[in-house]
């Protein structure tokens, strides 16, 4: 045998020895795990006592609030933590452990100290690695935490990778629904995820979002699909994959830590500026009441591979009956939007039967992937050509738009991440699904659909003034048929400006691999 051929035997060897050890299969919910049942909305508690106070006109129909700003998006979640008496069910993709989740999270072990049933459940892709201070919320009676689709190896990037190897196909399926509820009444959807960055407090970046507050019935239909997710074989107790479980002690030493580590916050912009409650969480004419909305949630087993059912892509197909319907306006914003060769037939389709389009995105300086960029980069002469209007968001867009730069929030550069649709200035969208394959055929996602003329033309407005060159780049194509960016010095770039060479390169070699389905 030469030494090259033994050589590759004994690293297969290792290779399956090794997943052996780590186990090749998807973890499954132990035999005992508890389903949670559906549940009413709270009946006492602040929230419950408010919505009850609603005129008899609005019974019945859901309040809608749009949440622009970071540090009024960290209020709204910290302070319905606060008014909530019965439960908080709260689902997420990203929970980092920095400044802003360490604090969110200390909201909710004081919630489940005043008796709150605290749900906590997450997508693992961002957690393993992380997983102590979950692991010590999950010790607390009154909590639970669930990792959805998780890995076995829980520490270690050479198990890791193996692990990712062996299970490329079912790791693949993420949970990317993002949704924080109070006692079934009140509901805080949209794309932002827990950490820094999306609440305006984020270093080197901030990202741009909005969330929507529903206060009423859709509000109790997000937490009922929470449910649904919440026991899905797919979302596994966090006390199964640990070796060592924790304990009261455990919680205590970390309740200790986290208390102190508070105190020492004070100053924080997050939590000093954030002290007092919205002003308008509690006020009724500050929300938008319609019964004129739908709740669009992808059904659980989408993160299991069975994409066969007709509810596994409902946010997919909901937006593409509404797509179809657009006579005269569409306006998109999509953080990443990769349109695939459907989905720019189907835009393109639209231009050239008169509708006006209009999509804003992140330029390739803005974007935190610059992989996923090649998606775009490949369809825009294709949708320039169409008579489709492009923006781009500028990495600088932060240094006009910091509304909270008075605060002290950190942060030089902007990324988009909001992800949004306003239907002929009548309807619109908001939600966790990006424009991409991924949240077509591969993550789980949620959305609202409203349907308010209002709401529509303010957040249309929002979407407009993020496009005004001052904030984004215009492209357009050259008498030669070449794509060019234009921004507000008149200034004209022939490829991608302010990007670097290497996100360049990046972006460019992606666009040479048949990846587009996986972004």
């Amino acid at each position: 045998m030469s030494r090259p051929g033994a050589l590759i035997r004994r690293c297969g060897a290792a290779l399956v020895l090794l997943g052996a050890l780590i186990g090749c299969a998807p973890v499954h919910q132990a035999p005992e795990t508890p389903q949670q049942p559906a549940r009413l909305p709270a009946t006492e508690g602040p929230l419950a006592e408010w919505l009850r106070a609603v005129p008899a006109a609005r019974q019945g129909a859901t309040g809608f609030q749009l949440i622009t700003g970071g540090l009024e998006a960290y209020q709204w979640r910290a302070h319905s933590a606060r008014m909530a008496e019965q439960r908080l069910h709260l689902q997420y993709y990203i929970w980092r452990d920095d400044e802003a989740g360490r604090l969110l999270l200390a909201e909710l072990l004081d919630a489940a100290e005043r008796g709150v049933d605290v749900a906590l459940l997450l997508d693992d892709m961002d957690v393993r690695g992380n997983d102590r201070p979950l692991a010590a919320l999950d010790a607390h009676p009154n909590a639970e935490v669930r990792l959805f689709n998780p890995y076995r190896a829980r520490s270690g990037a050479l198990r890791a990778g193996v692990e990712l190897l062996l299970r490329a196909s079912d790791l693949n399926h993420r949970m990317h629904n993002k949704a924080w509820i109070a006692d079934g009444r009140l509901a805080i959807v949209g794309g932002r995820n827990i950490s820094n960055a999306y609440f305006y407090a984020g270093d080197p970046f901030n990202f741009m979002d909005i969330d929507l507050a529903m206060a009423g019935p859709l509000a109790h239909q997000a937490d009922r699909a929470f449910t649904d997710y919440w026991n899905s074989p797919a979302a596994i107790p966090i006390d199964q994959l640990q070796r060592a479980r924790a304990n009261a002690k455990t919680l205590e030493r970390f309740q200790e830590r986290l208390r102190a580590w508070r105190d020492e916050q004070a100053d924080h912009p997050l939590r000093h500026h954030a002290a007092d409650p919205p002003a308008q969480l509690r006020e009724t004419d500050a929300y938008t009441w319609t019964r004129d909305a739908e709740l669009a949630v992808d059904n659980p087993s989408k993160a299991l591979g069975h994409t066969g059912q007709p509810t596994t892509r409902a946010v997919l197909n909901a937006l593409t009956e509404r797509f179809a319907g657009v006579e005269e306006r569409l306006t998109l914003a999509s953080p990443y939007f990769i349109p695939g060769a459907e989905g720019t037939a189907g835009l393109t389709g639209l231009a050239q039967r008169g509708v006006e389009v209009a999509i804003l995105t992140n330029s390739l300086a803005a974007t935190d992937v610059a992989l996923a960029h090649s998606g775009y980069a490949r369809r825009r002469q294709t949708l320039l050509e169409a008579g489709v209007d492009l923006y781009e968001l500028r990495p600088s867009a932060w240094q006009h738009y910091r509304a909270d730069a008075a605060f002290g929030l950190g942060a030089s550069r902007a990324s988009l991440h909001t992800k949004g649709a306003v239907f002929d200035g009548r309807a619109f969208f908001l939600g966790s699904f990006n424009l991409d394959p991924r949240s077509a055929h591969i993550n789980t996602e949620l959305g609202v659909f409203v349907r308010d003329a209002g709401m529509a033309e303010t957040l249309e407005a929002i979407f407009q003034q993020a496009a005004e060159p001052r904030f984004a780049y215009q492209l357009h194509l050259s008498d030669r048929g070449a794509v060019r960016w234009q921004d507000d010095t008149g200034a004209t770039y022939r490829r991608d400006p302010k990007a670097g060479w290497w996100r360049r390169f990046v972006a460019g070699f992606a666009r040479l691999l048949p990846i587009e389905s996986q972004l």
